[in-house]
């Protein structure tokens, strides 16, 4: 429709999976190399996670390309079934006939053909999709497929994908086995607002070239990260209204004010009905109101870093984890013998301490700016007329023993 009036080889905000526009955002790359690294180590369970239209299924898509041929994956979409029709499901999509009627029948089958594929040096993979739809007793199935195994090996590997109520529900007592068989899991979050405008040139750049990159302008993708938080389903919908917006005023330059339009237009449409149940409204992005106006700016500034410290600190322990695991595992690889998923994976565990280590220098200065805006604000007392519960430094009334800040310094350590 638009292609060819803004010089694009085709519509590059379609909503469909498509591993060619992958945008390796930080966090993606650390998600896949989370999962190559679980594949290629025969790491039992992967647990991948993120709220809706965050690229998950785009991660597994890609994750399947890069595959070899002696890889079998069996990929199950229709997760509102029981345990026994969840079996069959498996068997049919490793193109085997079902040939008993209960599920201790089929489990057998199930194993002798995974033990074939062993013999052979095949690999099988399950990945079940939409996870968080999946029934505790559907669980407990899927807990049970992984005791399918060798001395040494797991004779099926599993992924599950799902939003952040999967995480929820493998923690319930019931599946306390099968969480402690998870040996990776990865939260997928938004994008922040650089990233945001570099999804947005990156799949310009992918359908039109170079030229095409600057089609929306800076302050266009700003007002597109407000509305749609940094969510890419939403992105790809927003921006995909924009060029049909354009096209039709025959504007090829798209500004904020057109973005705006476009927003106003869809205010009761499919667009704002979607990004208003899904994406956090852009008024609630300042949450912790500040004790005084000086202090407003740092304290955003503080809670942003605090985020970022925490995403990153899970990241690091996860990582490693993973190191140690390998480290502590059979056939180590010499000095220099390392696969390239664990140099990718060594890399990342270093960016990772720095970024903390970084990230830990501003909280603190944020910490001390805070706490002396507080200081002034309060009227000074005596010492000798105010109680000792009053006579708290503002540090400390700020954060107290068992806060976030408290705990960072161990979280690094380690």
């Amino acid at each position: 429709m638009y292609e060819d009036f803004f010089g694009l080889q085709e519509r590059p905000f379609k909503l469909l999976p498509d591993p060619g526009y992958l945008f390796l955002s930080h966090q993606h790359r650390l998600a896949l190399v989370h999962l190559e690294y679980g594949l290629l180590n025969n790491a039992g369970f992967v647990v991948i996670t993120g709220e809706i239209g965050t690229g998950k299924t785009t991660l597994i898509k890609t994750l399947l390309q890069r595959l070899d041929q002696t890889t079998l994956v069996a990929s199950i979409f229709n997760t509102t079934v029981g345990p026994d029709e969840f079996s069959s499901l498996v068997l049919q999509e490793l193109e085997q006939e079902t040939a008993g009627h209960n599920r201790a029948e089929k489990i057998e089958q199930l194993n002798a053909f995974l033990i074939s594929c062993y013999a052979r040096g095949q690999r099988v993979v399950l990945i079940v999709d939409e996870a968080q739809n999946l029934s505790l007793e559907t669980l407990e199935e899927i807990r049970l497929l992984s005791n399918l195994q060798t001395d040494k090996d797991y004779l099926i590997q599993i992924i599950l994908v799902g939003q952040p109520e999967l995480r929820r529900k493998l923690l319930h007592s019931g599946l306390q086995q099968l969480a402690q068989r998870i040996s990776v899991h990865y939260h997928l979050k938004p994008l922040n607002e650089v990233e945001t405008s570099a999804y947005i040139r990156h799949r310009l750049s992918v359908s039109g070239g170079k030229d095409a990159e600057d089609i929306f302008s800076g302050e266009a993708m700003e007002v597109i990260y407000k509305y749609t938080q940094g969510i890419p389903r939403l992105i790809n919908l927003l921006c995909d209204a924009c060029l049909v917006h354009g096209f039709a005023d025959q504007v090829q330059a798209l500004t904020a004010s057109i973005v705006e339009d476009v927003i106003k237009d869809d205010g009761a449409g499919s667009f704002w009905a979607l990004a208003s149940t899904t994406a956090s409204k852009p008024e609630d992005a300042g949450r912790h109101a500040a004790d005084t106006p000086e202090s407003t700016g740092s304290e955003d500034r503080l809670w942003t870093l605090e985020e970022q410290v925490g995403q990153i600190g899970k990241g690091l322990l996860a990582l490693s984890r993973l190191v140690h695991e390998r480290l502590l595992s059979d056939g180590v690889p010499s000095r220099g013998g390392e696969t390239g998923a664990e140099k990718q994976l060594l890399q990342f565990l270093e960016e990772e301490r720095a970024k903390v280590r970084l990230l830990e220098k501003q909280c603190h200065k944020h910490i001390e700016q805070i706490a002396e805006l507080s200081h002034t604000s309060h009227e000074v007392v005596s010492a000798e007329n105010t109680p000792v519960t009053k006579m708290i430094s503002p540090w400390r009334r700020l954060w107290p023993p068992g806060s976030f800040y408290s705990k960072l310094r161990f979280i690094i350590k380690r």
